[in-house]
């Protein structure tokens, strides 16, 4: 399997204009259960806001993650997984979107 790792944004909250994106909560589990997790903000380009909105999609897509991760969680698993990430989000229908947890354990960031 090839395994590419996703860039990491020059992070500047004011390039990203609300004509184009929006923001959205995403939930990040480090556990099959999805017991253990955080919560985060994630910005979207308007098309996936659409479907973000839309209680019946289980697309994917990808968005940019606005907080650092494990840091004021505790969650060591997710520590380094900081603000400027391009992350993969899978949208849940009526429940956030979540990061798959595939991607969560292998730690494709630090890649």
């Amino acid at each position: 399997m090839r395994v590419r790792n996703l860039p990491t944004t020059n992070w500047d909250i004011s390039d990203f204009s609300l004509d184009y994106y929006g923001y959205g909560d995403v939930d990040i589990f480090i556990n099959q259960r999805e017991n253990v997790g955080e919560r985060v903000i994630s910005i979207f380009r308007l098309k996936d806001i659409e479907k973000y909105d839309d209680d019946k999609c289980f697309d994917t897509t990808f968005a940019i993650l606005c907080n650092d991760c494990g840091i004021e969680s505790g969650i060591q698993e997710l520590v380094g997984l900081n603000a400027g990430q391009i992350i993969p989000v899978k949208f849940n229908g009526d429940n956030n979107p979540t990061i798959p947890l595939n991607w969560i354990e292998q730690k494709f960031w630090e890649l």
